[in-house]
């Protein structure tokens, strides 16, 4: 708060009564500077822990992302070695042997959301205004993306749900089909480790730009063009399927 106070006494002529004007007036304008530079200096600061936080942030998704990748892949190596194993199967008496898959390379892993606890507080501070323009669209680029992966992972758990209805279930069968698949069952197999091979693969490349994504707020991308050409080396990198 700036506080003017009254002159001592009061002025004996024009010249007196401009100059403390001016004294006054230049006053004003140094409280007003030094105000201002305050704030600026604090608002500095706010945007450069902002942007420390958010470069942290996506230095931990980098790494969540890409454990995502490799049991995606993994996943849709199964996937389709399953489809194979059960198409080729013999069928004996409209049987299919259950121990078909028994070789078979078995997904085990989560995939996990990457984090947008940042950016997402950021808003509803009002700390964003605090980052310049194309930089602010690099973040939300980032933050988008992060979006769409929650999508797709929500998708891809509901393609695998029928998976393990089919492959697991042993409640009210017998013995002997506990040990077996009817082609109806193994038909029904097939379209949902099809269904799941290609949300997978949907979900695969919305992990391949957030990575990209991640990897351009590292290297310190400005435009959201740069954001996208570092997706297009993470498809290089990490092919659809291993």
């Amino acid at each position: 708060m700036l506080d003017v106070h009254p002159p001592h006494h009061a002025a004996n002529s024009w010249r007196d009564f401009f100059v403390h004007i001016a004294t006054i007036t230049v006053g004003l304008l140094i409280a007003i500077g030094l105000e201002q530079s305050v704030e600026a200096l604090h608002h500095r600061h706010q945007r450069h822990e902002l942007e420390a936080q958010l470069y942290a942030e996506a230095e931990r998704n980098l790494e969540l992302v890409h454990g995502n990748i490799m049991r995606l892949r993994a996943l849709r190596a199964w996937a389709d070695s399953a489809i194979a194993a059960l198409n080729t199967a013999p069928v004996t008496d409209g049987q299919i042997k259950r121990d078909v898959l028994a070789s078979e390379k078995t997904f085990n892993g989560s995939i996990w959301d990457p984090s947008r606890t940042v950016w997402t507080v950021a808003k509803a501070s009002g700390t964003v205004a605090l980052l310049p323009e194309d930089e602010a669209q690099v973040y939300a680029r980032v933050d988008f993306e992060g979006e769409q992966l929650e999508v797709g992972e929500v998708e891809l758990r509901q393609a695998m749900m029928p998976i393990g209805a089919i492959a697991k279930s042993g409640l009210g069968l017998s013995p002997a089909r506990l040990q077996s698949f009817t082609l109806a069952e193994r038909d029904n197999l097939v379209r949902a480790l099809t269904g799941a091979s290609i949300e997978a693969g949907v979900l695969l490349e919305l992990e391949l730009t957030e990575s990209g994504a991640c990897r351009a707020v590292l290297h310190g991308a400005r435009s959201v063009d740069e954001v996208l050409r570092y997706k297009q080396e993470e498809g290089k990198q990490f092919p659809a399927k291993e």
